[in-house]
């Protein structure tokens, strides 16, 4: 194939399973909205950081492994391409015994952590246990996945995330209506998600189709320490999320109530299908410029990441104007109870928060581009600047001078201050050897 023809191959399939990845949550917060409500809303966006936090680690695993991968697979090392995924392997089991003991244990007492009060205490705290319980499901699907798009077949791993997110949305309706399981059955839909996922990835293990084979292995550090070290900027993104989330409900509660948490609750699980977009594109190119740079090819390196940039910026323009023409349908239909004062939050909500995608769109496949080429630091800079270092002291300062106006803004205001930073590392000097 050309190199256009694959840059469409690896982005349409990759961008297409993330964005079904993001329905996960999109289905639970339509249904909860149908079928429970205002208070359930509230419920869901108070447990979702955990999820964040889980689909971080999922990611840091899968990206920071895959970048690995497909350097050993350009340069015919099979042995360390198969140890690289094997690690992945133990670390998904040992995080997620981790997030099943706290599931089991704790989940009533995190949920009072996160700020749930009495009358939506028991939904949060169901949510947060099974989401935990099934943690492991989670990150061996993110890896699987990762894993499947580097070793060469995309659209598996296309077919894998729609046929877990297709599943999550036929049971979420089926547990919440005829069911009347509430809650529980809005997160056991999204928690067998997955395993359908992973069930669809390992057919191209037992036919014989990967390039990956199980083999003893003796454990290395150091390889773990890169594969934190290249993923580390891919768990920032996806918990930054997370981090916006607690810190927004904790300004959010004191500024407007639950009804403002729950408007919030509308905006920000429609923006995660938006970033899906970005974060599709993003890891549609990383096995394409992870090749290029690995076999020194700068100029086809060059074209992936400018036809990823234009990609991202139409995508942005279009979002935002579909915006702007039906907000008001957008936000009814996940106001079920028809509240004026949610349908008014959301919809100054989405006109202003809906900017950011214009800039984020930049900062994601910048950091793809970055771990691509093994510059994990300036990765890491330009993720923590759009996480954590800009936006909690944005928050804090706009929400106390312009109310729930400043909650809006500060997503956008943070994306633009970091996406003008991020700019320095997008010409990189050409260098030869291993840096670049």
């Amino acid at each position: 194939m050309t190199l256009k023809q694959k840059f469409i191959h690896y982005v349409s399939a990759n961008m297409i399973s993330m964005i079904g990845l993001s329905l996960y949550i999109l289905a639970d917060t339509f249904f909860i909205a149908k079928g429970i409500g205002a208070n359930g809303l509230t419920a869901l966006n108070l447990a979702l950081p955990i999820y964040n936090l889980i689909s971080g680690l999922g990611m840091l695993i899968a990206i920071g492994g895959a970048a690995q991968f497909i350097t050993y697979k350009a340069t015919k090392n099979r042995h360390d391409a198969n140890n690289v995924f094997l690690h992945g392997l133990i670390l998904v089991l040992l995080f997620g015994a981790v997030f099943v003991f706290f599931g089991l244990a704790y989940s009533s007492e995190l949920a009072s952590i996160l700020g749930a009060t009495k009358a939506i205490h028991g939904m949060t705290s169901t949510y947060l246990k099974y989401v935990m319980i099934f943690a492991p499901a989670f990150m061996l699907n993110n890896v699987l996945s990762a894993y499947t798009k580097n070793d060469g077949d995309p659209h598996l791993a296309m077919i894998g995330m729609l046929a877990g997110s297709l599943f999550n949305i036929i049971f979420d309706y089926i547990f919440i209506f005829p069911c009347h399981l509430g809650m529980l059955g809005a997160v056991l839909a999204t928690a067998f998600s997955p395993v359908i996922g992973i069930l669809i990835l390992l057919t191209r293990f037992i036919n014989h189709k990967s390039s990956i084979h199980f083999e003893h292995i003796h454990f290395n550090i150091n390889l773990v320490i890169k594969t934190f070290t290249l993923g580390f900027p891919s768990l920032i993104n996806e918990i930054s999320g997370g981090v916006v989330m607690l810190v927004f409900n904790y300004l959010i509660l004191h500024i407007a109530g639950n009804i403002g948490v729950a408007a919030y609750g509308v905006i920000v699980n429609i923006y995660l299908v938006i970033l899906a977009f970005f974060n599709g594109i993003a890891q549609g190119v990383q096995p394409l410029m992870g090749e290029c740079y690995a076999k020194g090819n700068h100029e086809d390196l060059e074209k992936v990441r400018h036809h990823a940039l234009i990609l991202g910026i139409v995508i942005a323009i279009i979002v935002y104007l579909l915006t702007v023409f039906f907000k008001s349908p957008i936000v009814s239909a996940f106001n079920s109870e028809h509240n004026k004062t949610l349908q008014s939050l959301a919809e100054t909500g989405l006109l202003l928060y809906f900017i950011a995608p214009l800039f984020a769109s930049f900062n994601i496949i910048t950091i793809m581009y970055l771990i691509s080429i093994n510059q994990p630091l300036p990765a890491q800079l330009v993720t923590l600047l759009r996480g954590i270092i800009i936006l909690i002291p944005a928050a804090l300062i706009l929400s106390a001078t312009m109310k729930m106006t400043g909650i809006w803004l500060t997503l956008p205001l943070t994306e633009l201050l970091t996406a003008l930073i991020a700019i320095k590392f997008k010409h990189q000097p050409k260098r030869s050897g291993t840096q670049y």
